[in-house]
């Protein structure tokens, strides 16, 4: 089964996790083979790196174990080690999952390059199936450099450049540090950590096509009449958070959301923190709280419920 693959326009850069494939038999029977790509705003954008590293972690995960579908036939977990010639005869091969910046096998112009932590080689781990927790001082990277034959680089009309091919049969979450020219040029650079958000993959919503970034976030018909009251859960990421942590909601909300506050709830019901809600993505400061869960919820500024709510779990 295929899905529909949409996107949605943003003023930055993100990252947008997309349902290609539903494997039902053989040996992926079960598992969902994902793309995920940078979303950038100009078609002459060009995405140099992904990263992570003890300021800026990077994590790629999956609920299952293991967490990623591996060929045996890949020796990197780079796509630029996939040869498209061995899929008549190993179909498998095709759904393997790597890491990359715009190619999809070894067939691109593109070159990209791996610097791995000796302490911690998050392309050794990811190649053998296990989730990625990049926090080390010297981190990991992977990287394209600047030049006229990295075409593959380069945002064009679909605005979105491809970064990873995960298949799995679990639950995808994660962020990483992407680094980008704006509209190529070097002297503008966007460097910052994104979480891995989704589209809505609902054939059934209204705004199935375009504009969601999350399953959740999808909106539905009336129903008899009456609108139907559907809760979306807040994106949380990290959680559990010590000092930091992302919140983010659907790009169809924004306007609305703008002035609204994200409160943290208390288990006995205390509002134990606020914060102004500025966009779509919100880093908010949960230093303040105590260790413990907490329900997110959001008000608008007539002190209104929207129908948001997350949960986060603080540790020290």
């Amino acid at each position: 089964m295929t899905f529909f693959s949409t996107h949605a326009q943003s003023d930055t850069p993100w990252l947008g996790l997309v349902a290609e494939t539903e494997h039902t038999e053989g040996e992926l029977a079960g598992m969902t083979t994902y793309r995920l790509y940078l979303y950038t705003p100009n078609a002459s954008d060009f995405v140099v790196s992904c990263s992570g590293d003890d300021e800026n972690p990077m994590y790629l995960t999956s609920t299952s174990e293991p967490a990623w579908f591996q060929h045996e036939l890949a020796t990197t977990a780079l796509a630029t080690d996939v040869n498209p010639a061995f899929f008549t005869s190993f179909p498998e091969f095709a759904f393997d999952s790597w890491l990359t910046i715009g190619a999809e096998d070894n067939t691109a112009a593109v070159d990209v390059i791996e610097l791995a932590d000796p302490e911690y080689d998050a392309f050794e781990i990811f190649e053998a199936g296990q989730n990625v927790v990049v926090e080390t001082n010297v981190g990991n990277a992977w990287f394209v450099l600047p030049v006229p034959t990295s075409v593959e680089a380069v945002a064009g009309e679909d605005l979105r450049v491809l970064i990873a091919q995960l298949t799995t049969a679990g639950d995808i979450s994660g962020q990483i540090q992407v680094q980008v020219f704006n509209n190529g040029n070097n002297q503008d650079e966007f460097r910052e950590v994104l979480p891995i958000l989704n589209a809505c993959n609902d054939p059934e919503a209204l705004n199935y096509e375009p504009l969601s970034y999350s399953d959740d976030g999808c909106q539905y018909a009336e129903v008899d009449g009456l609108a139907e009251v559907k809760i979306i859960d807040i994106g949380i990421f990290p959680s559990p958070a010590s000092s930091q942590t992302t919140v983010t909601f659907p790009v169809e909300w924004v306007n609305r959301l703008s002035g609204a506050e994200l409160r943290a709830i208390s288990i006995d019901g205390r509002v134990a923190g606020t914060w102004s809600i500025q966009s779509e993505l919100n880093r908010i400061d949960v230093s303040g709280l105590a260790s413990g869960q907490y329900v997110l919820t959001v008000a608008d500024l007539n002190n209104a419920s929207l129908p948001f709510q997350g949960h986060l779990v603080v540790t020290h």
